[in-house]
């Protein structure tokens, strides 16, 4: 029996010395000061996190590999993918379905550069506050944080790519911000108050650059200006822009086409078959061979 004892103590010493060490301190009536593992500190985090009508026990170690931490039985082999089996709809679900994706290869742990990545992999664009979104998903137990800025996955998260994965609910009063569009998307050409259309209220970054394609910088002629900014709209998630909408964003990305000069700018781009204009919205939107265009670089070379 005591030499029984012995080997456990001897395991559970050289399990603690396998992962880093997190110290974890309870101040109170009871006072306890230990350092312990981080699969330890996740299961005390989703112990605490757990809705009253969860069945959650700190008997069994919440992992028995590390490497299995909210790990799922099946893989995805893409960025996109994994947002879209996983059924991730607002940022915090984002940044976890994405975090996953990272770890199914290997590794235990992701940082946040990791999954701002993903993002542009999966054509996506990468949230406005991104602290705050993964801070919201720490806080809904989702995720779990560990020394040096890095994050890995909790139990709540199991299974995340095997199909049938919701995401458990977060704690009450905790909101959870997200790129969806609402059903009844504000009509292109409004402005909000300050200038902004609010065809971008949900949009917080407007990068100059987007995967595949050549920077805003190198757009010359207004026609590809305008394509560019219809793709970068497209891509995130706005299917057609007004002249006062182009206008607003050109504008803002440095190089601006002028409100009487988009009309032009359409007509060269609808001459080529790059652009269309929709009959119901009156919203200007790009072609699969205006996309082509823009990639292969033509617009790039063309000068002013």
């Amino acid at each position: 029996m005591y030499a029984r004892a012995t080997s456990l103590s001897q395991c559970n010493t050289l399990r603690r010395m396998a992962d880093p060490a997190t110290t974890i301190v309870i101040r109170g009536k009871v006072g306890y000061e230990d350092e312990i593992t981080p699969a330890q500190a996740a299961q005390i985090i989703a112990f605490l996190n757990a809705d009253q009508d969860e069945q959650q026990t700190l008997g069994t170690p919440l992992l028995d590999n590390a490497k299995m931490q909210g790990r799922s039985t099946n893989k995805v082999q893409s960025a996109r993918e994994a947002l879209d089996v996983s059924g991730a709809k607002t940022n915090p679900e984002k940044i976890v379905a994405l975090g996953a994706y990272v770890l199914q290869d290997g590794g235990d742990t992701f940082k946040a550069e990791d999954v701002k990545a993903q993002f542009r992999r999966a054509r996506e664009v990468a949230p406005g506050n991104f602290p705050r979104d993964l801070s919201t998903a720490v806080q809904a137990g989702w995720l779990a944080e560990n020394e040096g800025n890095e994050y890995y996955l909790t139990n709540k998260i199991q299974g995340i790519f095997d199909g049938a994965f919701v995401f458990p609910k977060a704690p009450k009063g905790l909101k959870t911000r997200g790129m969806t569009r609402k059903v009844a998307a504000p009509r292109a050409g409004k402005t909000k108050t300050g200038g902004k259309p609010d065809v971008f209220a949900e949009i917080d970054e407007f990068p100059t650059v987007m995967d595949g394609l050549p920077p805003y910088s190198k757009m010359k002629q207004n026609k590809d200006k305008l394509l560019w900014v219809v793709k970068f709209a497209k891509e995130a998630g706005v299917k057609g822009l007004a002249n006062k909408d182009i206008e607003w964003v050109t504008d803002h990305l440095g190089a601006g086409i002028p409100n009487k000069q988009i009309s032009a700018a359409f007509n060269s781009a609808k001459t080529r078959g790059y652009a269309n204009r929709s009959t119901q919205e009156n919203t200007i939107r790009i072609t699969d061979a205006g996309e082509t265009y823009l990639a292969t670089g033509e617009s790039a070379d063309a000068g002013s």
